[in-house]
């Protein structure tokens, strides 16, 4: 069975995954506690940033068009998709769980769980679970396509018949990839 994906939908989809791979390499997010308005000045002169440059970067982040809740998702799944790559490499995929288990164990998870959510406490457990639970949830399933994941450290997107394997466990569907 061979899907057509058209080709403004996969434009969409390389787009949401060059985010992804931008916001790994930018690292995650830290929040400022009790800022005030020199502290602001006194960081932006620090930084060399412009008055300009700083209205400018204000007016893109209060943008409505970032969904902080779409890219947490997102990297999350990216993480489990790399992980997945890893086991396939290695000629062995674990159990899904496991492979849950290993990514919400990194270090690279942490930082980022902490850069979106500094004032909450990190629970194992309760990651793995919600991970979990996000992966299988059928209204997630079209997020496991082809276009929105590159190889880690690279700009090639992973084939859906690769994506079949890692997640679903189906034999590719096209051998010659």
């Amino acid at each position: 069975m061979v899907v057509k994906v058209n080709k403004k939908k996969l434009e969409e989809r390389r787009e949401d995954a060059l985010k992804v791979v931008q916001i790994f390499t930018g690292g995650p997010r830290v929040k400022v506690k009790n800022a005030d308005w020199d502290f602001l000045v006194y960081e932006l002169r620090k930084l060399k940033v412009s008055p300009g440059e700083a209205y400018k970067i204000i007016t893109q982040k209060l943008d409505k068009q970032t969904n902080i809740r779409f890219e947490w998702k997102m990297l999350r799944f990216t993480m489990f998709v790399w992980e997945r790559v890893k086991e396939d490499k290695n000629l062995f995929l674990k159990p899904k769980i496991d492979s849950v288990r290993e990514v919400v164990s990194s270090r690279r998870y942490k930082d980022f769980f902490r850069g979106y959510f500094p004032g909450i406490e990190f629970d194992h457990e309760k990651e793995v679970k919600l991970l979990n639970k996000l992966i299988h949830e059928k209204p997630q399933k079209h997020y496991f396509e082809e276009g929105y994941y590159f190889y880690e450290g690279t700009k090639r997107v992973i084939p859906q018949g690769h994506l079949d394997k890692l997640i679903w466990g189906l034999p590719p569907t096209n051998p010659t990839r």
